[in-house]
């Protein structure tokens, strides 16, 4: 099977080497902080963050022709534990009452300048 590249202008450019996404089949993969367009992490705190790494990971799928409805597991790594409530208050807006993807969130205190939150997305549709 092979990988399909997802790239999106709405998307700050990958500056490692890693991709935006991957599609491979029906199966879609992409992991995303809360970045701008030009790839700078956004200012304001852990709900700004969550925002812009889900709308980061709208693109990608919709690029992909899939949706959050796609979503079957997301694992989220947050800078501290306590802003899980924060986060949360976001992250549910993205996805029907519900009906929520498997998660597994756990800490991690080392993350990239700025970062307080990486999400990862595996999506079959």
């Amino acid at each position: 099977m092979k990988r399909e590249q997802i790239t999106s202008s709405k998307c700050g450019e990958c500056e490692g080497p890693y991709a935006l996404g991957v599609k491979m089949g029906n199966i879609i993969f992409t992991t995303q902080i809360g970045t701008d367009v030009s790839g700078a992490v956004v200012e304001g705190g852990i709900k700004a963050q969550t925002t812009a790494t889900m709308e980061n990971a709208k693109t990608v799928l919709e690029a992909a022709g899939a949706s959050f409805a796609d979503v079957g597991k997301v694992t989220i790594y947050i800078k501290d534990i306590s802003l899980i409530p924060e986060m949360n208050e976001v992250y549910r807006a993205y996805f029907d009452e519900g009906d929520f993807p498997a998660r597994c969130c756990t800490q991690c205190v080392d993350m990239v300048d700025g970062c307080l939150v990486e999400m990862e997305f595996v999506a079959v549709f």
